[in-house]
């Protein structure tokens, strides 16, 4: 007996709920989603291949949507601490915030300058931290040509160093 389009995008559906459970709550949620789209294209097209394409592509989508959006509350955190820090002397500190849209990403905390170094490129090296959690975090920040301060470590600043990192 050969099953039926409906019954081989249900199958499949009932795989990738199997498999999103794995990964955790955001990935649950996209597999979810992406399991809903796999099956509806599925039974509309009458091939289960083509629904496993389509739920996968959404799954991606998702996924690189929920990343873009982490990359940006990050870039927003990076910048507020090295403004709040630019001015501050060696041993001062000051509140930094992040005024955000996105939900769930106001960020505040202080930062406290540790030291100063360098004279072409004047740079200091700070301590700060976020309201919401107990650590302490160390970076460094610089005066870039257009005068404003910027977070300098490379990690975090991959999108402007490109390939050098």
């Amino acid at each position: 007996m050969t099953a039926s389009p409906l019954h081989r995008a249900a199958l499949a559906t009932a795989a990738l709920l199997a498999l999103s459970g794995c990964a955790g709550f955001g990935s649950a949620v996209t597999g979810v989603t992406s399991a809903g789209v796999a099956a509806t294209v599925g039974s509309a097209t009458g091939n289960p291949v083509l629904g496993v394409i389509a739920g996968a592509g959404v799954s991606y989508g998702i996924d690189q949507g929920v990343k873009y959006a982490e990359r940006r509350i990050t870039d927003n955190v990076h910048n507020a601490v090295a403004r709040a820090a630019g001015p501050l002397a060696v041993g001062q500190s000051a509140t930094w915030t992040v005024e955000e849209k996105l939900p769930l990403s106001g960020k505040t905390g202080t930062v406290q300058v540790a030291r100063g170094f360098g004279e072409a490129i004047p740079c200091k090296d700070v301590v700060f931290t976020l309201d919401d959690a107990p650590d302490f975090n160390v970076t460094t920040v610089c005066r870039a040509k257009d005068g404003q301060w910027r977070w300098a470590l490379a990690e975090p600043s991959t999108r402007r160093w490109g390939s050098l990192q």
